[in-house]
């Protein structure tokens, strides 16, 4: 009897291996079939997010373009503006180049017209201005008391001043 138990024992456990052997494989075989699935679904979720991010680039790159062309656009209106200013600019300065030319004209012909009628002109009245001031302080310095110093000091001062005086008025 202790032959017939154990050979019931051996095929039970031989039974109970084949079947957690069956099980196991089943496992594997889902596992394979999770992975074909995954491999499946990946593929169409890869494929789904190269298309969304087609898309996304897409819109990207067109609200980029309408950043660049309104910037763009903008420049090209300051560059409008700095340019109509700086034109107003030199049409100012060259409209003061002409009045420098009239008024450089006019002054000319004033004074040729002064001269003609013997009228002296500023520089005439300056340089009188100036030797009468020579006089001036000539004078004064014949009029102030001089220290006691010697005589023949005095008479060359004198002198000189005459000559100074007289020189001044043959010019």
């Amino acid at each position: 009897m202790a032959g017939k138990k154990s050979t019931k024992k051996q095929k039970d456990s031989d039974t109970r291996v084949g079947e957690i052997a069956e099980q196991l494989e089943h496992a594997f075989l889902a596992g394979l079939g999770a992975l074909s699935d995954a491999r499946k679904e990946g593929a169409k979720k890869f494929d789904t997010l190269v298309k969304e991010g087609e898309k996304f680039r897409d819109k990207t790159t067109s609200k980029t373009e309408s950043l660049i062309d309104d910037v763009q656009d903008a420049i090209r209106d300051m560059a409008d503006d700095a340019q109509s200013k700086a034109t107003g600019l030199l049409d100012q300065v060259r409209g003061k180049s002409r009045l420098n030319k009239l008024q450089s004209a006019f002054d000319t012909r004033v004074a040729d017209a002064m001269d003609r009628l013997n009228v002296p002109s500023k520089n005439d009245i300056d340089a009188i201005n100036k030797k009468l001031n020579k006089i001036i302080r000539l004078l004064d310095d014949q009029g102030k008391p001089a220290a006691k110093k010697k005589t023949t000091r005095k008479k060359t001062t004198r002198k000189s001043a005459a000559k100074k005086k007289a020189a001044t008025t043959k010019k």
